[in-house]
């Protein structure tokens, strides 16, 4: 059955979620985070081995994908639901090729600075539109499980592909990391042609109004979410010192273990959610990884840190792609694109600011109690945050 008979195949193509549309643009998604994450854990050791910069040019130049992503964020959204969803994921994926092709064979810092904005250019975009196209095969009844498989894309990229990116840049060199950095989104471009998007958009207009922007029914969807990135950005910075100070041993199996559970759980929150509703997932979901970070921060052997990953997995698997699912169907398809980038700004920043914060307390705080507090902080962020969506959703009758 070809892909126009098959969106056309209703009524039962309506609660059918594994059509050809969502089957490509999940593999889209796949190939996305792969090529993020070849290249990412070697980007820095590069940088300063091959190309000679000082390591604080080569951080500058690494966080400088995050700082694209953060500033395109809000337009992203916009565009998606104003321009044709297929051409600008298309775009986006030779943007991120044509920086990663040109991380391989440019030496010059200034040039290097470029690729690496189009480079972050292509993957906000990107990850914004996949999302928005991506819901145009969901069914409304199945959204939360399917954007539980979206998730999945970047979780299995995060767990498989820097081991890839390391084997490649030791048996064929740092070159060729990039190359097939940049083979995957062009892959992606290749299987972008057997979907159709005949999604409705917006009229197309030149204002931009700031709620083509920012989503303000999304504030408390986005506001959560934000708060897990927070923890994240946390997690990420901090808790290899933390092990340190408490000599925990290998920490690297807290990041295995936490993405093993993300893995099996991601699938499962979005059927519950479905059946059971947005408030029967999120509520006890943000509570469980709240009490994770008590779990962490009470941590004095490693098998108890190991315990606090699972939790934080099976809360924070449970509670995103919730959130997401629910922020989209509360918004609408028609504007999926602009409470898809809404929710991501909020967690870009919460990413950002997370580790800032915890920067400047530990600055003032010395050992592991300065941790303890960092994650204890977390715990109590979480809670608010419970309570903050426990009343909202309340007050707007969402189930």
């Amino acid at each position: 059955m070809s892909l126009e008979q098959d969106r056309q195949a209703a009524p039962v193509r309506q609660e059918r979620l594994w059509n050809t549309g969502y089957i490509m643009i999940l593999l889209v998604s796949t190939l996305s985070a792969f090529s993020f994450y070849t290249n990412q854990t070697i980007l820095s050791k590069y940088l300063t081995d091959e190309i000679g910069v000082a390591m604080s040019v080569a951080g500058m130049i690494v966080g400088l994908f995050s700082l694209t992503s953060l500033f395109c964020r809000p337009f992203c959204g916009v565009m998606s639901d104003r321009l044709n969803k297929k051409a600008l994921l298309l775009v986006s994926n030779l943007c991120m090729a044509a920086g990663l092709i040109g991380f391989a064979y440019l030496r010059s810092v200034p040039m290097l600075v470029a690729m690496r904005i189009l480079n972050g250019i292509g993957f906000a975009i990107g990850s914004t539109v996949q999302v928005a196209l991506c819901t145009s095969f969901i069914p409304k009844s199945r959204m939360g499980e399917g954007i539980g498989y979206m998730g999945l894309s970047m979780v299995l990229g995060s767990a498989v592909a820097p081991g890839l990116g390391i084997f490649l840049a030791k048996t064929l060199g740092m070159k060729m990391v990039f190359l097939a950095s940049a083979a995957m989104p062009v892959l992606g471009c290749a299987l972008l042609l057997l979907v159709r998007d005949d999604t409705e958009r917006s009229q197309a207009r030149c204002r931009i109004a700031l709620t083509d922007v920012i989503e303000p029914k999304a504030w408390a969807f986005s506001l959560c979410g934000g708060m897990f990135s927070f923890v994240n950005g946390i997690i990420n910075a901090y808790i290899v010192l933390f092990a340190e100070a408490r000599n925990l041993g290998d920490i690297a199996l807290y990041f295995t273990v936490y993405a093993l559970c993300l893995f099996v759980i991601r699938p499962l929150s979005g059927k519950l959610t479905d059946r059971k509703g947005l408030r029967f997932t999120v509520i006890p979901s943000m509570l469980l990884t709240a009490f994770s970070m008590l779990v962490l921060c009470s941590g004095r052997s490693l098998i108890v840190v190991l315990v606090s990953a699972v939790l934080r997995a099976v809360g924070q698997g449970s509670a995103q792609p919730s959130l997401q699912a629910g922020c989209i169907n509360y918004i609408g398809k028609e504007r999926a694109g602009v409470a898809t980038s809404t929710y991501y700004l909020c967690g870009d920043v919460g990413q950002g600011v997370g580790p800032m914060l915890g920067g400047v307390l530990l600055t003032g705080m010395t050992g592991v109690a300065g941790y303890q507090t960092l994650f204890c902080l977390c715990a109590g962020l979480l809670v608010l945050g419970c309570a903050i969506f426990a009343a909202f959703t309340k007050r707007k009758g969402i189930r």
